[in-house]
């Protein structure tokens, strides 16, 4: 878990090197490289981080997103009840 820390005013958490080192984003020295960063608000205390190379797509886009709603439609009903409930 990360916590939450202070920087001219604005809230900062790190991201754990072993998932920057995953996605290709330390360089040979061991550093993270350089990379554009954007955050959006999911909803209360809800965020998600995403690489953004250029233009960055709608969250709706996101194919992580996208699997997570596709694993809620499928654990609900067709009248949108929890399986086993």
């Amino acid at each position: 878990m990360q916590k939450l820390q202070h920087r001219s005013g604005s809230g900062l958490v790190t991201i754990p090197k072993q998932f920057l080192e995953r996605d290709g984003l330390v360089d040979e020295g061991g550093e993270p490289s350089d990379a554009h960063l954007t955050v959006d608000r999911l909803g209360e205390r809800a965020y998600v981080v995403r690489v953004c190379d250029g233009d960055v797509p709608e969250l709706s886009e996101c194919e992580a997103v996208r699997r997570l709603a596709a694993e809620r439609i499928v654990d609900e009903d067709v009248y949108g009840q929890q399986q086993g409930e």
